[in-house]
């Protein structure tokens, strides 16, 4: 060690050079003891651009897998939002006179229904050929895409529409309405059946249906009235236990149905809920100036704790880059 300074060994005539003044003597040295010098330079920087790449491929990788739910979900929430707004104004654009005709052929529907006593099936049992014909379809069909309303859970940050049937395309985006039930529009002697998926890749529906518990509420938006319903019950059966969907006299009831346990679906998961005055609190969130799409997923613990990911992971991939360029100063 002379002055401090550390050596760097090249074999010349057995002459050590020091690292410091090596650029000076490698002029002097062989072409192959340079070519040999430079590729010990770069060796570090091109490591480490290998692992820059690896790392950003990797990277990006995780973040499609973990963003695919949220970006595939919201997508679909304002899609859907787009449906009920074309229902809205649909609506509004009918006069009150046929407004009343919809909703008196609709309350006809459900008196003949419960005259009946259609049998209650699954609505998730692929085996059974679920009822349907042209009156069923076009009522409530205000705008002739299949949707008859809407159903909002604020507890769970659910809104979807309702669309006819639980068969088709409408299932795969929204709530479907089973048409062995009565129609959404109320009143006594009526049990309205409302299922929804859990666990879709492209769509959230139901997935958060279980956090539901008695006293919470939703409400029902139809032919531009809102009807709210508070939960009674909820209850884990077999997919053939279909006893509490019947009609209860005197009673106004919806029951909410999906499929648990998530990824298994072996039964069906009953939120029952009865009607009741529309609460107070359903002004206040209705006014919001958030659209419901962005709450969906801000207020998820989730999502926040996916961004702190990302953060660290840009952060890490900014480290390496910083590194790199430092050993190119270096050279």
């Amino acid at each position: 060690m002379v002055n401090g300074k550390h050596y760097r060994k090249i074999e010349e005539e057995g002459v050590v050079i020091p690292s410091s003044s090596l650029l000076k003597y490698e002029s002097k040295a062989p072409k192959s003891l340079q070519r040999d010098a430079c590729k010990c330079c770069r060796h570090i920087p091109q490591s480490l651009t290998i692992a820059i790449i690896i790392a950003m491929l990797l990277f990006l990788f995780g973040v499609g897998l973990i963003a695919y739910p949220y970006a595939s979900s919201w997508l679909n929430q304002i899609e859907q939002n787009k449906v009920v707004k074309n229902q809205e104004e649909a609506v509004s654009n009918i006069s009150k006179e046929d407004l009343s005709a919809h909703m008196d052929a609709a309350q006809d529907y459900n008196k003949r229904l419960q005259a009946g006593r259609v049998l209650v099936t699954d609505p998730f049992d692929p085996s059974i050929t679920q009822t349907s014909n042209e009156e069923y379809e076009s009522l409530l069909n205000i705008s002739d895409d299949g949707v008859m309303g809407q159903i909002i859970i604020p507890s769970i940050n659910v809104s979807m529409p309702i669309y006819h049937d639980v068969t088709g395309k409408g299932m795969d985006h929204g709530v479907g309405h089973m048409p062995t039930t009565s129609l959404p529009v109320g009143g006594e002697s009526t049990h309205c059946v409302l299922a929804g998926h859990t666990g879709l890749p492209s769509a959230k529906v139901f997935d958060n249906l279980d956090q539901l518990k008695e006293g919470d509420w939703f409400i029902i938006k139809v032919l531009g009235e809102d009807h709210a319903y508070r939960v009674t019950s909820v209850e884990t059966v077999l997919p053939e236990e279909t006893g509490s969907l019947t009609i209860v006299e005197g009673k106004d009831q919806v029951t909410l149905v999906t499929c648990t346990p998530y990824g298994v679906n072996t039964h069906r998961l009953l939120v029952h809920a009865e009607r009741c005055d529309v609460p107070e609190e359903w002004n206040e969130k209705r006014d919001t100036s958030m659209p419901p799409e962005s709450r969906l997923y801000f207020e998820t613990p989730l999502f926040i704790l996916t961004l702190v990911g990302l953060v660290i992971g840009i952060s890490l991939i900014i480290g390496l880059i910083f590194i790199r360029r430092r050993y190119k100063k270096k050279e």
